[in-house]
């Protein structure tokens, strides 16, 4: 039987949303929404059933480790047989920290200086340190049990779970120039290593009174430049030089991948991919690299291993894959593959695998590698952000180098410096299972880190613009979870969502209101809200404000006698007969702090169907 209103004699019209799969979309017309989409979600998650809840907050891990914003350097999880770390630059400084969040700052970078010098011999001693400027990015990658770090201005760095060092080259190779004469037998010295480290091993090849080679059984270690050789023996005039191949100079991006180190050069090598030798860092042949498409007027921004031996390299705009076999002898093994000449990547550090794919940020929104690859050389498909470029928009892009991403959770997190700030003050969520955006979330994040530390397991780290670093809480189960799991290091946050514009199956006809109603879930929140807004409002119109919805729910353990509850739902509806007549309305659902749940939103309102006639 049919609902009528007894003034009108109207049929009472319902609207509202049953499930919030679609996630939020801001960027469409808000009346114009799928049933399941949202206009405005912030610090909320889209469950897999597809209700709404307030996401779980981060508690601190480190406070030790910090900087001044503006700070940006790097993060990244090291992790040996022996040796579990967290490393952090900040500050231009270099951390290590520890299971416990206990931080170790290591001393600014030295110089190398003299020990010891006497003939066939040299020790030279080298200051633990790492320093580089507070601005700089940092970049690093772990391989043979060693975190490399480039920051684009100088040497190649590791740590090997003590000290910082610089990486040298050592001698690959000794070439007789001169054969010499007069020789029984003769030796091959070389020069002390310039940064410290080890003398290489040679043996000497006398035959016919000539030196006819010279070979090296182990190339030793801390050579910056090719060392001197010397041939000493009964005989004369016999020369020889050295090969040594150290890492380049200004290395920015760095990757493992295929048992080998890639990296990408700076200023005039700004197209340049490198390769270090098999499992050897000290080795890096200028025949292991290959200029991606010229200088083509533009720059490599990322690097990214993907399947099958394979690197992505995106430019700016434009889209490379570069093919390396197992068995490759040279850069010349390598096929160079354009995937898009019409768009590419416009901040490093948002290039990231999700799942078989890569989400990047481009200059238009967030993309898919694989939907890029699917669009031909002559059209562009929608970014997959399309559904909330409003938000993208809000990116400062005089800062958007310092955007970062990561995937976690099934969830791709883009942090960025939203409208005039310089930091990453915001963080635009999407659900990589229902392919939807939960908006934005507000912790500032500068990086994120996977670390796995052996008394905890995975866990996702964030570091503030302050250096700080928390560690969100979404490890936790259900039944693990306390109210102090929805602050930020100690912090209440607020939580809400605004629904779409409810036009009550009428786009014209204006409409009295009846009522609405909410089903809460599970809730933690004592201090809630529920305000409306009509398409003749300016602001938000307060109808329910500091609503208890917390839910009556025992948690083991518990004490007996207990009452069992009937229900962790809260259903709450309210009148809307005292508000003038709309065509739109909106709802907006808030939490000062704490846990809100959100099963469902409906409204009723009655159409009024005659109007008097009047000039617009």
């Amino acid at each position: 039987m049919g609902y009528y209103s007894d003034n009108l004699d109207d049929l009472l019209a319902f609207d509202g949303i049953r499930s919030f799969a679609g996630g939020q979309a801001s960027g469409l017309q808000s009346d114009l929404l799928a049933e399941n989409q949202v206009r405005e979600l912030s610090n909320m998650t889209l469950s897999p059933k597809g209700s709404l809840e307030t996401r779980r907050g981060v508690s601190s891990f480190c406070t030790t480790a910090t900087s001044q914003e503006g700070s940006i350097g790097g993060m990244r999880y090291y992790d040996t047989a022996a040796t579990e770390r967290l490393v952090t630059v900040t500050q231009g400084r270099v951390y290590t920290i520890n299971s416990n969040g206990s931080a170790y700052i290591h001393p600014a970078d030295d110089t190398w200086s003299q020990a010891t010098r006497t003939w066939g011999s040299e020790a030279q001693k080298w200051a633990d340190g790492f320093s580089t400027a507070i601005d700089a990015q940092v970049k690093m990658a772990q391989f043979n049990d060693k975190m490399y770090m480039a920051d684009g201005d100088g040497d190649l760095y590791y740590y090997d779970g003590s000290i910082f060092t610089r990486q040298a080259g050592k001698v690959r190779a000794i070439t007789v120039t001169t054969a010499g004469s007069g020789y029984t037998s003769a030796t091959a010295i070389v020069t002390g290593p310039q940064w410290g480290g080890t003398y290489p091993q040679l043996i000497t090849t006398v035959a016919g009174g000539a030196v006819t080679g010279v070979t090296v059984v182990d190339g030793g270690s801390g050579y910056s430049s090719a060392p001197t050789v010397t041939i000493i023996g009964d005989g004369s005039g016999a020369t020889a030089t050295a090969t040594v191949s150290p890492p380049p100079s200004n290395l920015r991006l760095l990757i493992n991948t295929g048992n080998r180190l890639f990296a990408v050069g700076s200023g005039s090598q700004r197209n340049t991919l490198y390769a270090s030798d098999i499992l050897d860092a000290s080795v890096w042949d200028s025949a292991n690299s290959a200029v991606i498409n010229g200088d083509d007027g533009d720059e490599i921004v990322a690097i990214v291993a993907y399947y099958q031996n394979r690197i992505i390299v995106f430019k700016k705009r434009r889209i490379f894959q570069v093919t390396i076999p197992p068995d490759m002898t040279t850069a010349a093994d390598w096929t160079i593959e354009l995937i898009s000449n019409n768009i590419g990547c416009v901040a490093e550090a948002t290039a990231v695998q999700v799942n078989s794919d890569i989400f990047f940020l481009s200059d238009d929104g967030i993309r898919s590698l694989i939907r890029s690859a699917a669009d031909d050389f002559t059209s562009v498909g929608l970014p997959i952000s399309e559904v909330v470029k409003d938000v993208i928009q809000s990116i400062n892009t005089a800062k958007i180098g310092v955007c970062t991403a990561h995937f976690y959770d099934n969830r791709y997190l883009l942090a960025f410096p939203s409208e005039a700030n310089d930091v990453n003050d915001t963080i635009l969520v999407y659900n990589a299972v229902l392919q939807a955006f939960e908006g934005t979330w507000t912790p500032n994040v500068m990086q994120f880190a996977l670390t796995n530390f052996q008394d905890e397991g995975v866990r996702l780290m964030l570091k503030t613009t302050t250096g700080q670093i928390n560690k969100y809480s979404g490890y936790k189960t259900p039944a693990q979870v306390t109210t102090a799991d929805y602050q930020d290091a100690g912090v209440n946050y607020e939580s809400y969502v605004r629904t779409k514009d409810f036009n009550f199956g009428d786009p014209f006809s204006a409409k009295y209101g009846s009522h609405f109603e909410v089903i809460f879930d599970d809730s933690y929140s004592t201090d809630a809200s529920v305000s409306i807004q009509r398409d003749i409002d300016v602001g938000d119109i307060d109808v329910q404000p500091n609503l208890n919805i917390s839910s009556a729910a025992l948690t083991l353990p518990f004490t007996l006698p207990a009452v069992l509850p009937t229900s962790v739902k809260k259903r709450l509806a309210s009148d809307l007969r005292t508000y003038e007549k709309w065509r739109l309305l909106n709802i907006k659902i808030t939490s000062a702090a704490n846990k809100m749940a959100i099963r469902q939103i409906t409204a009723a309102a009655n159409p009024d169907t005659i109007e008097v006639q009047k000039s617009l």
